[in-house]
């Protein structure tokens, strides 16, 4: 069921895992892995009776064209573009949206707004997706969203991704931080270097082109007065016993 639609096939038990805890939990995953077909694999196995999937609109659009793209790709019978929920819908549409059971974007405002003042039926709703974990904190919009969507719906799950691992180690505790603001108990790490996600970029590695541009003949006189001045300083420093230099070489 789930290798169907997600294309990297070592992946699977990734996703198998993700989508087996049902509290939702922080993937953290390299740069370059696709955070994009990742989303776009989850989506498509998302079901109407489960009840509707929200989507915090990402800040670039090109993160929302490349998951609409993977969506037909991955599978061409999917005929249709999770639609976005702002504050342009009027309350009638937005209400028809939340009880469609589909997968749809949501800008944090609009979302936000319905909770507070009652127009988002919580129950409905099977789960919500964030796709900017390294910027939420402890007083950002997404982790006040957490919290009241928790207060209204205790079985919904709360999955969010983050493709900028070393924007998770920015500060004290940041991953765990994360966690708790976003009341999450489970973390994901895909690494490059994880056996699975190695196997797979080794059965199409990059084709690495070497290209090397001759020095200009200015550009080798620079170099000769770099290495002459290099020289001549390192003769002076070993003339001071201050310095140990005894391992520098040119």
């Amino acid at each position: 069921m789930y290798s169907s639609y997600f294309a990297p096939s070592s992946m699977v038990t990734y996703l198998v895992e993700l989508l087996e805890d049902t509290n939702g939990g922080l993937v953290i995953l390299s740069s370059g892995l696709s955070l994009s077909k990742l989303i776009s694999s989850l989506l498509l196995l998302h079901s109407t009776s489960q009840g509707t999937l929200l989507i915090l609109s990402p800040s670039s659009a090109t993160l929302k064209s490349k998951i609409n793209f993977h969506l037909k790709t991955l599978n061409p019978q999917f005929y249709q573009v999770p639609v976005e929920i702002t504050a342009d819908l009027p309350v009638n549409h937005r209400h028809s949206l939340y009880s469609s059971g589909s997968v749809c974007f949501i800008t944090p405002r609009i979302l936000i707004v319905d909770l507070l003042t009652n127009k988002l039926p919580a129950s409905i709703i099977s789960g919500l997706i964030i796709l900017n974990a390294h910027s939420v904190s402890e007083t950002s919009t997404e982790a006040f969203i957490v919290r009241i969507f928790r207060s209204l719906n205790r079985s919904a799950f709360v999955r969010v991704f983050s493709d900028r691992p070393q924007a998770m180690v920015l500060g004290f505790a940041k991953a765990e931080r994360t966690m708790k603001c976003l009341h999450i108990r489970k973390l994901h790490l895909w690494p490059r270097f994880q056996v699975y996600v190695s196997q797979e970029l080794e059965q199409d590695p990059p084709d690495v082109v070497d290209i090397r541009v001759p020095m200009s003949k200015y550009m080798m006189g620079i170099q000769k007065a770099i290495v002459e001045v290099m020289g001549a300083c390192l003769k002076e420093m070993r003339k001071t016993n201050k310095v140990d230099v005894e391992d520098l070489t040119m």
